[in-house]
């Protein structure tokens, strides 16, 4: 979800198996996929599988299988002291690297694949090892792989299977670790989400029935599970874990969370609003995003519904929800059937119900709203919004206004309207003073001659009754705003105009 639009949902894909991995399909602009993997395993019948890729000159295309052998690890091949060392090629050495993984401790098969890079895949035998037995292999995997003259930027992927059927995927090395991108806010890579026992964790994740999915890499830490309804227990087994998530959902995408980040796991009052409006009627997916392409960043939650997004609204302004006040936004139909967005608060434990109008807030029969000061830069455009205190008495503004869009041909626009955290205080409007708002958004494509918003209904506040702005005549606006549907504008809080005017 950007500036440039809300994004169509479709499934994530594990970047090391080419597989939806169930979670996250409204995916955000800033989130980061898995490692560079050259091929993946997937792990059948209970089986745990070692994908080693190394960026090399050429292709390793050995497959071989034979009975695990007894020993905890095989140490680096080393010519004797003053011995010369055979001549060897290319594919030899690789065979070399396939037989001392096959030698590791409880591997069934190794089979390398790949013709662009170096790739083998390691199987060990059923049932999974012991957490700290599989962390033992990934170790000493790490450092054959590691050896390999020229292997440049290799990386390690861990796959397995637990007995519930629930998968696991661990990707590691410096191949892997460019996966972890850049912080926005700073400018430097962001943290490093593996740690040192990423399988170990993994395997014991992957052992509670619930967790369908489990995918660690630098970068990327997601949990998927199998109903809205086990989100708060697998989240309560990652912090046991010491762990934190860019992502945990349901298998299949229809309910997830989101987080850049990944040093925390989302709180249970979060997880457990969205289990409750998964299950509302008509819902087909809620999905929750922490951070995002938007200025300032701020979380999001989005609901799609078969039905009426006014129904949905209602039910997320009712909510009981004991964390901090949430944006949302719902797209689904009017209650004749036309696409329609509706925007909104779930007000936290310690704000102010959503729709509740300040101490001393303006009546909406004693403003006047309009529209004025249209302009355009770098791709953006503003709009000021305008209230003016056409009563007797001072009144006060708080916050951002509610503000919907109707298309030229009638039809209600589908915008994700959000507010700007300005943090502004209140405003104390004195009769004929007047109040404005700043309105932005990004310019959409008019080729193909879309409905353009030539029409506002303005809200003073979330609730409030709503005034028909006409746009018509405002210099700059011509035919309409190029303010498209799926696409998002800013709203910010109320101002006296002599501030703007400054």
């Amino acid at each position: 979800m950007d500036d440039d639009g809300t994004p169509s949902p479709e499934p994530a894909t594990d970047p090391g198996t080419g597989t939806g991995t169930g979670t996250g399909t409204v995916p955000p602009r800033a989130r980061r996929r898995g490692p560079l993997v050259a091929v993946a395993a997937a792990g059948v019948g209970g089986v745990l599988a070692v994908v080693a890729t190394v960026v090399g000159p050429a292709a390793l295309r050995t497959a071989a299988e034979q009975p695990a052998p007894t020993t905890s690890s095989v140490a680096p091949t080393t010519p004797a002291p003053g011995a010369t060392p055979a001549p060897t090629s290319p594919e030899s050495d690789h065979e070399a690297v396939a037989a001392r993984l096959r030698a590791l401790p409880g591997v069934a098969a190794v089979d390398a694949l790949g013709t662009a890079g170096e790739s083998a895949r390691v199987t060990l035998v059923s049932p999974l090892p012991t957490p700290e037995e599989a962390q033992r292999t990934a170790d000493d995997a790490s450092a054959i792989v590691a050896a390999v003259p020229g292997g440049g930027a290799w990386s390690l992927r861990v796959e397995g299977t637990g007995a519930g059927g629930g998968t696991f995927a661990v990707a590691h090395g410096p191949g892997a670790d460019t996966d972890r991108g850049i912080d926005p806010a700073t400018g430097e890579p962001r943290p490093e989400l593996l740690g040192a026992d990423a399988v170990a964790d993994a395997v014991r994740l992957v052992a509670h029935d619930p967790v369908r999915r489990v995918f660690l890499s630098p970068g990327s830490a997601s949990v998927d599970v199998r109903a809205a309804g086990d989100l708060v227990a697998a989240a309560a087994l990652v912090r046991a874990e010491g762990r934190g998530l860019t992502s945990l959902g349901v298998a299949g995408g229809a309910v997830g969370t989101y987080d850049d980040g990944g040093q925390s796991v989302p709180d249970d009052a979060l997880l457990t609003l969205l289990g409750e409006v998964a299950a509302e009627p008509g819902v087909t997916q809620v999905v929750h995003e922490t951070a995002r392409d938007t200025f300032p960043p701020r979380p999001l939650l989005t609901v799609i519904t078969s039905g009426d997004a006014a129904v949905v609204a209602r039910t997320l302004d009712g909510a009981a929800y004991a964390g901090p006040t949430l944006a949302y936004q719902v797209h689904g139909s009017t209650d004749g059937g036309a696409s329609a967005t509706r925007s909104g608060f779930v007000a936290g434990a310690a704000a102010p119900t959503t729709g509740t109008p300040p101490a001393g807030a303006c009546a909406p029969g004693d403003l006047t709203l309009g529209a004025l000061g249209f302009d355009a830069a770098a791709g953006r455009r503003f709009l000021t919004v305008t209230a003016r205190n056409d009563g007797t008495a001072e009144c006060v503004l708080a916050g951002a206004p509610a503000v919907r869009f109707v298309a030229d041909d009638g039809s209600e626009t589908d915008v994700l309207l959000e507010p700007d955290d300005d943090g502004l205080a209140p405003i104390t409007l004195a009769p004929g003073a007047t109040a404005w708002a700043a309105l932005s958004w990004r310019g959409g494509s008019t080729a193909d001659d879309p409905p353009l918003v030539t029409t506002l209904l303005v809200a003073p506040h979330p609730g409030d009754p709503e005034s028909v702005v006409g746009l018509a005549g405002i210099p700059g606006v011509g035919d309409g705003l190029d303010l498209l549907g799926g696409g998002t504008a800013t709203i910010g809080s109320w101002t006296p105009a002599r501030e703007l005017a400054s």
